[in-house]
């Protein structure tokens, strides 16, 4: 059966000249930069009784001569950066891939719609531009005037409803708390402690949602991180973010995976981050991205997070 976001979706793609899949689009991009698919797919029939009926990606394919070169680690780094989906290397060739689960109950189809679309449309051109812009200040700057996207919002989100979210989540039991342009939270990996701010060493996991921040590509928007209590990074810490996103794409019943894991900082720490680009505040975002991070960071500990030790995937 249709859903009426696949439905909206189609309708709103008809008009273009994309290649029609059998199963959804593909669009062949200028200059030979690389090829975007979106493909919606049922979820067969081995995993029935799941409340999702389908699964949007969205795949972008990066030519080599559009990209420098990039080893492992590079690959996470520039994960840091991500706009719609997780970067990696295919046998040598960048991709970059963004799902989201459809329910057969969605209670906000307008939202599913417009960020599908928008992944569809945005994630080749601005991925591109975020790959090309690691190699110097003079690219980064050259890209950014490219997509001349606004670096602020006209008019930035009402303060209260950030406090209004602060309530929420501190009703739900987790240490919260906000300032004018972000709301934050802790999640506990191990241990009693519920905040870093009463133990220092507490093992939480430290998750924010910040409103109308810029990309350095990408323009203002929506910026949410999962920041995890590590002092230094693991030695294979590339592949344990490589090995995450992975992880996630493999999930069915799960939060959009729009974001990615990566190393972050100077220091190469792992850590999640999913930005989402908006020209001006977009209803209760910033609530939804924080119950993502919520679900990711209560999956992460249920079945990657070990005490003392931290991350560990078999």
């Amino acid at each position: 059966m249709t859903t009426e976001i696949e439905e909206r979706i189609h309708k709103a793609l008809a008009p273009h000249p994309l290649e029609r899949l059998e199963d959804g689009y593909r669009r062949v991009h200028p200059e030979g930069s690389g090829t975007s698919t979106l493909r919606i797919w049922p979820v067969n029939e081995a995993r029935e009784g799941t409340p999702v009926v389908a699964i949007a990606e969205i795949i972008a394919e990066y030519n080599a001569a559009g990209v420098p070169p990039l080893h492992a680690t590079g690959v996470q780094r520039l994960n840091a950066w991500s706009v719609y989906g997780a970067y990696h290397l295919n046998d040598g060739r960048l991709r970059q891939k963004a799902q989201y689960s459809i329910y057969g109950n969605e209670p906000a189809v307008h939202l599913a719609v417009q960020i599908i679309l928008n992944a569809f449309g945005g994630q080749l051109p601005l991925g591109r531009s975020s790959a090309l812009a690691m190699t110097s200040a003079a690219v980064l700057k050259q890209q950014r005037a490219h997509h001349a996207m606004p670096s602020r919002w006209p008019k930035p989100l009402d303060e209260p409803a950030l406090m209004a979210a602060t309530s929420t989540l501190q009703e739900r039991g987790l240490a919260a708390s906000n300032n004018a342009t972000s709301v934050w939270a802790e999640l506990a990996l191990s241990g009693d402690c519920p905040s870093r701010s009463i133990d220092p060493h507490a093992a939480t996991a430290l998750l924010q949602v910040n409103t109308g921040v810029p990309h350095p590509i990408a323009g203002a928007g929506y910026l949410a991180t999962i920041s995890l209590p590590l002092t230094h990074s693991p030695p294979n810490a590339a592949e344990l973010c490589r090995r995450l996103n992975e992880l996630e794409l493999e999930q069915v019943d799960f939060v959009p995976r729009l974001g990615a894991w990566g190393l972050h900082t100077q220091d190469d720490l792992p850590g999640y981050s999913c930005f989402i680009p908006c020209a001006e505040p977009w209803g209760a975002l910033h609530m939804t991205l924080m119950w993502w991070c919520v679900r990711r960071a209560a999956w992460l500990r249920d079945g990657f997070w070990q005490a003392n030790t931290g991350i560990t995937l078999a």
